[in-house]
């Protein structure tokens, strides 16, 4: 289109306005000045709105909206998406800080390898003992998406960050975020692109994380994680069977024990921190559960009237294989 730029930034803001001055001085910042800065505020309860207001007139480059109700993730994110204008657009979180040459540089790995559907980076942040540390991956600047795809398949965890940048025709191409994977959405992304396109990867740690919100609702085991997680796994086994038959096979063959390993080791991890309140959560959201040992365990000792608020048994669709 005729007024398309070259790159939009697209930060998901709530209710983080005492961080986010460092997050946009270190975006306004970038050697590569050739953007759009699009925030989109999800209802902040702060003074995020006054903050974000003060920027606009700042720069010619900042564009701010508040959605008229809370999306939350990853909606909000959804939101700024749809209103970009770059042929790259990358997502960026309020409350982290940016080196000042993250834009260029991922900008350049997508300039040099055209079969990439996305880029992402090493990166600073604070481990789980609290100690400072760079979190970076043993790949090369181009990675074989399907390369990466297997290893996001094979580990509950994921090595990319929910920080990247990526071709506007890969979301025009496959959609935005599903909102039904809330906070870990990101992932099922990741898996989606990697099917089809390869990675780039920036192996120098471009951006700084803010330290851990011990608030944040998933910041310890959240069984609507778990689901999430659990979902993101099954749906993109499907996805994979007809480019990873092999692996895809052998990871749908073992799904149940490793799926149920996954599920008691957090479930042993609340007992472990004397968490009773998730402990019972669990008991009572297995009374649903389509495996038959967890179901036992819910029927055995499970009150219904312990499930969280969020659940409804219907979140056992996401955990079935095939």
């Amino acid at each position: 289109m005729s007024d398309a730029i070259p790159v939009s930034l697209c930060v998901t803001a709530f209710n983080r306005a005492h961080l986010l001055p460092d997050t946009l001085d270190s975006i306004l910042a970038q050697s590569f000045p050739d953007f759009e800065l699009i925030i989109s505020d999800d209802c902040s309860e702060d003074r995020t709105q006054e903050v974000c207001r003060e920027y606009v007139q700042r720069d010619s480059r900042v564009k701010y909206f508040r959605n008229a109700a809370n999306l939350n993730m990853p909606e909000n994110l959804n939101a700024a998406i749809r209103s970009a204008r770059g042929d790259y657009i990358a997502n960026l979180h309020d409350g982290d800080v940016f080196h000042p040459d993250l834009i260029r540089k991922w900008k350049e790995a997508l300039d040099n390898y055209p079969s990439t559907g996305f880029v992402f980076n090493s990166y600073r942040g604070i481990d789980h003992k609290g100690r400072e540390r760079i979190f970076r991956e043993p790949y090369p600047a181009l990675i074989p998406g399907r390369v990466l795809g297997r290893r996001l398949l094979s580990l509950w965890t994921s090595c990319v960050y929910g920080m990247v940048m990526a071709r506007r025709q890969v979301y025009d191409k496959l959609g935005l975020f599903d909102s039904k994977f809330g906070n870990f959405s990101d992932v099922d992304m990741w898996l989606r692109i990697a099917r089809d396109y390869d990675v780039a990867y920036v192996d120098e740690p471009l951006m700084e994380l803010m330290p851990v919100d011990p608030d944040r609702f998933y910041a310890f085991v959240h069984w609507q994680v778990v689901f999430w997680v659990i979902g993101i796994h099954t749906a993109n086994l499907r996805r994979y069977r007809e480019v990873l038959p092999e692996v895809t096979w052998a990871l749908a063959r073992n799904f149940r024990q490793r799926k149920l390993r996954y599920i008691f080791m957090r479930f042993l991890l609340c007992v472990k921190h004397r968490r009773w309140d998730r402990v019972r959560e669990f008991l009572a959201i297995c009374c649903d559960a389509d495996d038959p040992l967890l179901r036992g365990l819910g029927k055995a000792l499970g009150r219904p009237q312990d499930a969280p608020s969020w659940y409804h048994p219907g979140y056992w669709n996401m955990a079935r294989i095939f």
